[in-house]
């Protein structure tokens, strides 16, 4: 079975600049896939090679098996959803979300008959008359979504669909995305900047960096055993340690990664495996941010709401399990 998506040593170059650079990347059928990283990172130009809005500088690409690179989007069994929706303004729902059909020559009662079908799917049923500007930013990316599934693409491509969108929301459109894929079971390959989108709605994820791929694997995987200093820090928030620091707390003279949350306080029934002093406090709801300095470090530790608290200035005693040190490969 071949892969839904693979790249081979694709790169993007726009003159001096290497948007991507030698990526090699397969993404199996049915995944689940993110493209993660900061702006600038390649994840975006990714996406349009896939698409086929960019063509590689080197490298091919395939799809389902067959190199793609240089056929024309339209005539590539993938859509995407972009972050703006991209509706057309004057057209009602149902056509919005019939367009694609319509250019494809479908007779009008089987498109509209096919585009109620996705607007029950995204749960907007009813809402065919209707006009993007009447519909709020979640509405209309469902529709978005709707109107890309209507072709019946086996990979789907969504470009940051949810940054338009306010936190609850975002959350709320987070489950539905991953449930609708779920039911559908074809390929998702999405692009964000944001690591909680990444690491709780994909089964597998890359993080990009400088037109790299940084480190692929499960969103588990790359959480907890981050390979490089930069993949610690952009994913979920860790203290990113020295050599001389990694040392002093028990590892090998190396960088390593120690999550806030791996932090516990020290009592009378533990020893204490790190020390300092509290530098600040900060109130995050569910739990309190302490940082202390210790070993010449900041080092941050997150302790649930409700627990005692060190006061600022004073002393405050870690412990932690052994396990929750890790060490990284590289720089």
């Amino acid at each position: 079975m071949p892969a839904a998506v693979e790249f081979q040593s694709v790169s993007r170059h726009f003159g001096p600049v290497k948007a991507v650079d030698g990526v090699d990347l397969t993404i199996a059928e049915g995944a689940f896939f993110a493209m993660l990283g900061p702006s600038g990172s390649g994840k975006t130009t990714c996406l349009r090679l896939i698409s086929g809005f960019e063509k590689p500088t080197a490298g091919a690409i395939r799809i389902f098996g067959q190199d793609v690179s240089d056929v024309p989007p339209n005539r590539r069994n993938v859509n995407t959803v972009f972050q703006d929706y991209a509706l057309f303004p004057h057209m009602n729902v149902r056509d919005n979300v019939a367009y694609g059909l319509m250019v494809r020559g479908v007779g009008r009662r089987a498109r509209y008959d096919k585009a109620e079908e996705m607007l029950s799917l995204v749960k907007l049923p009813g809402y065919g008359e209707r006009k993007p500007g009447q519909l709020s930013g979640g509405q209309r990316q469902r529709v978005a979504l709707a109107r890309a599934l209507v072709n019946e693409p086996r990979v789907l491509l969504l470009d940051e669909p949810l940054g338009a969108l306010d936190l609850k929301l975002r959350e709320a459109m987070q489950d539905e995305l991953k449930a609708l894929q779920q039911r559908l079971r074809i390929t998702f390959v999405f692009v964000t900047h944001d690591q909680h989108e990444a690491l709780s709605m994909a089964d597998s994820l890359a993080v990009f960096n400088e037109g790299r791929i940084a480190q692929i694997g499960t969103p588990e995987d790359i959480y907890a055993r981050p390979r490089t200093r930069f993949v610690a820090d952009f994913v979920g928030s860790s203290n990113v340690l020295p050599p001389e620091v990694t040392r002093a707390l028990g590892g090998p003279r190396q960088w390593a990664s120690l999550r806030p949350e791996a932090l516990r306080l020290a009592d009378g029934a533990g020893t204490a495996r790190l020390s300092g002093t509290v530098t600040a406090l900060r109130y995050l709801g569910a739990a309190n941010r302490v940082t202390i300095a210790a070993h010449g470090v900041d080092i941050a530790a997150l302790i649930p709401a409700g627990q005692p608290l060190p006061e600022p200035g004073g002393t405050a005693a870690f412990t932690f399990a052994p396990g929750a040190l890790h060490v990284m490969e590289g720089a």
